[in-house]
């Protein structure tokens, strides 16, 4: 009977070990293939040491699984912080030691059939959840995809797995203290089982809270960022000559501000947050043309002067429907990103751009990004005045005008990245 009892016990933990670590921690997993070998190694690991050296030796062993598999999921390379990640497992010794010692001491239950049973029970509920469960778990990683704990949420998850774990030592030495304690034993223990119980719940709780809310913020960005580009592709349908311009600059502006971050150029502005933003904003540059005729916009040949005067008023016109979508929503920040971008794109370094012309650490750095990503798409398309340039040809170019009407950083990023620029180029071609 007691081998029984430790062996599920045993089991019992290790699964909880590495659910808790998936749904409850929120870290990213192995690749599938990795995970799953990772997985049935541990178990391996966790069974031999059972059998060899007993429970408390396999719970260690699974415990240390559990952390490399943190520390190898956290990557970049291999963060040793994986290992805080350890504390919050203590949680379930906050559900488990209340769990497993309060009721037979209380109601004078036999301890081992009382346990066998509840491991029954346990066992029973994750072999549903994994048999039975599986729309349950796609709904759980649909509301975690792309989420990480805030530092905050993990020093709360540690703090509190701490304190689970020291109210459940407390349980486990008042009741072998026993009758011969000089305290309550009784209230110690209800008390101490409150705590722990309450404050693992709550966590978890609030975990399971925070995946909803990032879900639903995640699908409204989504909705914006759909109605921005539905915004911006009718606009784009206007001018024959531009299709898919949109969508590739977005991409181009994305890579160009990714490679000046990987380098630790503009650190206190390209955050991700600031360079996702960038990316939704980017499609919204040429809605000024909104105002431009169609004779002008779709003109087959070269501009005349006022022709040229009017299209140029598109940087402003952009502006100026911008700021008034930001009167009515609010000071929303891709808005201000995209009001720059629409205004500056067309500036250049030596201040012979429009409509201000405006020099250097004056043009907004999402606009310099812009500007590098909008005359690159110009060159590499067809449009109805000209057939499109080729890569190597556009690259060049680009590179020429280094320190005059790009920024040199910009263009140094985009040189180191111009096989992926290639690559996108190729895929937006084949779709």
């Amino acid at each position: 009977m007691q081998f029984v009892c430790d062996l599920s016990e045993t089991i019992i933990v290790a699964i909880s070990f590495f659910m808790i670590k998936k749904y409850v921690c929120l870290e990213k997993d192995l690749p599938q293939k990795r995970q799953t070998v990772f997985y049935l190694i541990s178990g391996a690991l966790v069974s031999a040491a059972f059998f060899i050296f007993g429970k408390s030796i396999a719970e260690a062993v699974c415990a240390g699984a559990v952390v490399v598999n943190v520390i190898l999921a956290r990557k970049k390379p291999y963060k040793l912080s994986g290992l805080l990640m350890l504390f919050p497992l203590s949680i379930i010794n906050g559900i488990m030691v209340p769990l497993m010692v309060v009721p037979p001491y209380l109601f004078s239950i036999p301890e081992q059939a009382y346990q066998l049973g509840v491991y029954g029970v346990l066992f029973a509920l994750f072999s549903a959840f994994m048999i039975l469960g599986k729309r349950w778990r796609r709904k759980f990683a649909r509301d975690t995809r792309d989420r990480s704990l805030s530092a905050l949420e993990q020093a709360m998850l540690i703090i509190g797995g701490l304190l689970s774990q020291f109210f459940s030592i407390k349980i486990g030495n008042a009741v072998s203290a026993g009758e011969t304690a000089v305290f309550n034993i009784g209230e110690l223990i209800a008390i101490n089982s409150l705590f722990a119980v309450a404050m693992t719940v709550a966590f978890v709780i609030m975990i399971i809270q925070g995946n909803k809310r990032n879900y639903y913020l995640r699908k409204y960005n989504n909705m914006q960022s759909h109605i921005i580009t539905t915004m911006a592709d009718i606009i784009e349908n206007r001018d024959e000559s531009t299709g898919g311009h949109i969508r590739r600059t977005a991409k181009y502006v994305e890579i160009l501000a990714k490679e000046l971050q990987r380098q630790g150029k503009h650190t206190d502005i390209l955050t991700n947050k600031y360079i996702s933003d960038m990316v939704m904003a980017a499609p919204l540059h040429d809605i000024g043309k909104i105002h431009i005729s169609d004779t002008v916009l779709n003109k087959p040949g070269r501009l005349t002067e006022e022709e040229f005067t009017q299209m140029k008023t598109h940087t402003t016109a952009g502006r100026d429907l911008l700021e008034k979508a930001k009167g009515d929503l609010g000071d929303i920040h891709y808005l201000n990103i995209a009001i720059e971008m629409a205004a500056y794109h067309h500036e250049r370094e030596d201040g012979k751009g429009y409509p201000y012309g405006v020099i250097g650490d004056e043009i907004p750095l999402c606009a310099k990004i812009l500007a590098v990503a909008d005359v690159f798409d110009a060159l590499t398309s067809k449009r109805v005045y000209k057939d499109p340039m080729p890569f190597d040809k556009a690259c060049n170019i680009v590179r020429e005008e280094r320190g005059t009407h790009f920024d040199e950083d910009v263009v140094d990023a985009f040189t180191v990245t111009s096989e992926k620029i290639l690559a996108a180029m190729k895929t937006f071609s084949s779709e």
